[in-house]
């Protein structure tokens, strides 16, 4: 009866958390409407539309903008709420990593802005795996790159730009504003999931992320603003990666023992539906074995 319950109490988790994540599946899904939530000191966050969360930060002259949503629809919209909040121009855009729900509202946005990213995020919004709504970006390209750190003023507010290894994708930034106390750490932390989503096809790392994590956790923030969902503490992240990290060793133990991959979930409680049927995401699970094994 115990595994029974942990078996279906997974499932469930599963099923849930899979379904809230629509916007990740990289189709256009229905919007939602967009609701601007204040972090304080001139700092939002903006939750809805199509695709992922965003941030608006502003400063002095003008206004940076986190991420831009998913369809130029919703790219307008973020840009009418950020109206909302003030006159000043937005000139700068700052992208925690390459997927289409973060990056393809950015074609209705004006063009001649900074668009800041890390490196591997410019090279695979060159040459993106997937276009189902044929966006062009071309005039959209990051045009300030950052490999691994860099801290810059821009409008009067200090922004730390952090990479510290292939995670979510391989080209994932953090943004935090040190002043604030506030990190914008995109698809790293997912909410609505068990555990992280890991594109290996975009060269993201379990290993990485746990990397990653670590030194998310490590700053001096209060208020973390995921890719989707709501804001999260730092006993949430810590949380997080302390059951992240048990279930990759647990893993990692079973695939040494020359477990398979369906002998794996058996031992862990979770389901053994195929990656197709959810989306095409590959679980956490079949991540970290598909590593181990080099499967």
């Amino acid at each position: 009866m115990k595994y029974r319950r942990t078996f279906l109490a997974y499932g469930t988790v599963m099923i849930l958390g899979l379904a809230a994540l629509a916007p990740l599946a990289h189709s256009q899904g229905q919007a939602t409407p967009m609701r601007v939530n204040p972090l304080g000191q001139d700092a939002y966050w903006i939750e809805g539309g199509v695709g992922s969360n965003a941030g608006a930060i502003i400063g002095k002259d003008g206004v940076i903008v986190i991420d831009a949503k998913q369809t130029p629809e919703s790219g307008r919209g973020l840009l009418a709420e950020v109206a909302k909040l003030t006159t000043k121009p937005m000139t700068h855009v700052i992208l925690t990593h390459s997927n289409l729900d973060h990056v393809d509202g950015l074609a209705s946005f004006p063009k001649g802005l900074t668009i800041i990213a890390q490196e591997n995020c410019k090279k695979q919004m060159e040459n993106p795996r997937s276009n189902p709504q044929n966006i062009d970006l071309r005039d959209y390209l990051p045009t300030k790159i950052v490999k691994e750190k860099e801290s810059l003023t821009i409008s009067g507010v200090r922004v730390e730009l952090l990479h510290f290894a292939p995670a979510h994708t391989s080209g994932d930034l953090i943004i935090y504003l040190p002043d604030q106390k506030i990190a914008f750490t995109g698809d790293i932390t997912v909410t609505r999931l068990p555990y992280p989503l890991i594109h290996l096809e975009d060269n993201g790392s379990s290993e990485g992320w746990i990397e990653s994590m670590k030194g998310i956790v490590a700053l001096d923030a209060d208020t973390f603003v995921p890719g989707h969902g709501g804001v999260q503490t730092k006993a949430e992240l810590q949380n997080r990666l302390a059951n992240t990290a048990a279930r990759r060793a647990k893993i990692k133990e079973l695939v040494a023992q020359g477990k398979s991959l369906d002998e794996i979930k058996t031992a862990l409680g979770e389901p053994l539906t195929p990656a197709a049927s959810r989306q095409g995401f590959a679980s956490f699970t079949e991540v970290v074995y598909k590593e181990l094994s080099k499967s």
